[in-house]
């Protein structure tokens, strides 16, 4: 990223603050027109997300992303010139006999020879660029995608970048503390007494989510679109559903245990369906007694909705700011984020530094031209390997639900 940019983030961070509208306009300046980061941060910036703390962190990994795919794909580009010297000089001195070239200028990224070499393939999907497959070439953009997947859930929007760990083991171990004895205080002179702590564990075994589409050749072909990236970009969208259904409501019968069966839940009393700010309020001060930090609310559908309706008494304005301004986005600086995985009238206030997510194996999708070659057919299978959420105690997830109409 540029030096210049990097200023306006750091900044921004520094203030604990979303970024300026001077801010903005400076992001979406630096960004290439018809670029897929250009495309990301416009999307962020017209849903409202860049004025946001967590937008902001979200915009800036996108434009650390593109800015790292830039210098690889140049690195790249030095390497294969190198490597198209070297040919030439072969070709020299043993003659150009079913020797793979270039096309003409104009053509440069496509090979003359019918089947390319396996070292030709390797420079071919090395090419980190959207029209050249790139995107769906895993092992140089493994961390593209979960910075992608992270983009396209609203579990791991709303959690820190510390909090999605990475693990190598068949089994994601997280440590808890149990118990700890207090301090006190010493008098000059004297001992100072030993604690205590007792810790204890949580383990997840890694989970697989995956899913394989298939695309005829044609299709590929004629689409007006860029359909091999439009296939990738929906089955990661399908990935991220599959991990929000489970990371809110996973139970016992799933493979994923989810907050709403580890947080400590608060039922409001008879007759009052509705949750309101006052309703959040209590929920933030119950995690502050505990000395947790709140940062985070998701809301089911019904209730981000209530929230945003929701008036003053007697005046009639609105608590969340006017919807010609801009929607109720959050509650005393905390992001809400809407899921349909929440249950209709629930509501839940989180300090998501409290949470841990296992990563064993970022999400990928691998191409194949031959599974199908019969019938003439390309097959996209995405994969990824995750393990359980996991709450370092109960209270930092407090969860308030509407009482029964």
């Amino acid at each position: 990223m540029k030096i210049e940019l990097r200023k306006v983030f750091e900044s921004a961070e520094s203030g604990n603050r979303g970024l300026s509208a001077h801010e903005i306009a400076a992001v979406i300046n630096s960004t290439d027109i018809g670029t897929e980061a250009r495309a990301e941060a416009l999307a962020m910036i017209n849903g409202g997300r860049a004025s946001t703390t967590e937008g902001r962190d979200a915009l800036r990994t996108v434009l650390e992303a593109d800015a790292a795919t830039a210098a690889e794909h140049a690195e790249h580009r030095t390497r294969t010139d190198a490597w198209e010297t070297e040919v030439r000089s072969l070709v020299a001195n043993q003659g150009n006999l079913l020797t793979p070239t270039r096309h003409a200028a104009g053509d440069g990224d496509s090979w003359r020879a019918l089947m390319p070499s396996l070292s030709e393939y390797r420079a071919l999907v090395a090419e980190n660029v959207p029209g050249d497959g790139g995107y769906t070439v895993p092992d140089q953009t493994a961390a593209k995608y979960i910075d992608a997947l992270k983009a396209k859930s609203t579990f791991l929007r709303g959690i820190p970048a510390e909090s999605i760990i990475p693990f190598s083991s068949a089994t994601f171990s997280v440590p808890q503390l149990v118990s700890s004895t207090g301090t006190d205080y010493v008098e000059e002179g004297a001992t100072i007494p030993e604690g205590e702590m007792v810790w204890g564990e949580v383990k997840f075994e890694a989970e697989k989510i995956g899913r394989i589409q298939w695309a005829s050749t044609e299709i590929l072909e004629d689409s007006a679109i860029d359909l091999r990236n439009a296939i990738a970009n929906n089955l990661l969208r399908d990935a991220s559903l599959k991990f929000d259904a489970d990371a809110f409501a996973g139970s016992g019968a799933n493979k994923i245990k989810g907050i709403l069966s580890q947080g400590v839940s608060t039922t409001l009393g008879s007759g009052k369906v509705t949750i309101t700010y006052d309703d959040l309020a209590d929920a933030v001060a119950r995690i502050e007694a505990m000395n947790g930090t709140p940062s985070v609310v998701w809301a089911s559908v019904d209730q981000a909705a209530a929230l945003r309706k929701e008036k003053s008494s007697g005046s009639g304005t609105y608590q969340g700011g006017s919807p010609v301004d801009s929607p109720a986005s959050t509650a005393w600086g905390l992001p809400i984020l809407a899921s349909a995985f929440l249950p209709a009238k629930t509501v839940v206030v989180a300090d998501a530094s409290r949470l841990v997510v296992g990563v064993r194996r970022n999400a990928t999708v691998r191409v194949s031209e031959d599974a199908r070659f019969d019938k003439d057919q390309v097959g996209f299978k995405l994969t990824m390997r995750i393990a359980g959420v996991s709450l370092a105690e109960a209270s930092s997830v407090q969860i308030v639900k509407g009482a029964a109409s």
